[in-house]
């Protein structure tokens, strides 16, 4: 005799609604690395680097982008760049039309990761552990 499986209801106990995560509306940041330019990419960062990468970004993803926006640029803030001072390729192919200004946040000592925020998505485009990316 076969047994009938029934499917849970999201709606009761303590799982993660994932559909009403998507319908909540999100002001932290979420941060993606999807688009890594190829040359200021994770795997040019020494191991200490990426750890204190790593740690920033645990930081930022605590606070609200309210926050974020209110807060000093050499701190946990950003600094707005515009696209035409970086010296390296934005990925046309999903945001040439879109990207009219970047935003870098910094790790390590004064080390930007530069990228463009859509809503609550925070795309990182670059790590800038060198100061090659822009005049600063």
């Amino acid at each position: 005799m076969a047994k009938i499986i029934k499917k849970p209801d999201l709606e009761k106990g303590k799982l993660i609604k994932p559909l009403a995560l998507l319908n909540e509306k999100i002001t932290y940041p979420v941060f993606c690395f999807r688009y890594l330019h190829k040359d200021y990419h994770l795997n040019k960062c020494t191991d200490d680097e990426k750890r204190k990468l790593i740690e920033q970004i645990v930081t930022l993803s605590a606070l609200t982008w309210e926050e974020l926006q209110l807060a000093p640029k050499n701190g946990l803030g950003s600094e707005k760049i515009s696209p035409q001072s970086i010296k390296a390729s934005i990925p046309a192919n999903y945001f040439s039309e879109e990207v009219n200004m970047l935003l870098a946040f910094r790790f390590d000592g004064k080390k930007p990761f530069v990228g463009f925020r859509n809503g609550f998505i925070f795309h990182v485009f670059y790590i800038d552990r060198d100061f090659s990316l822009y005049k600063h």
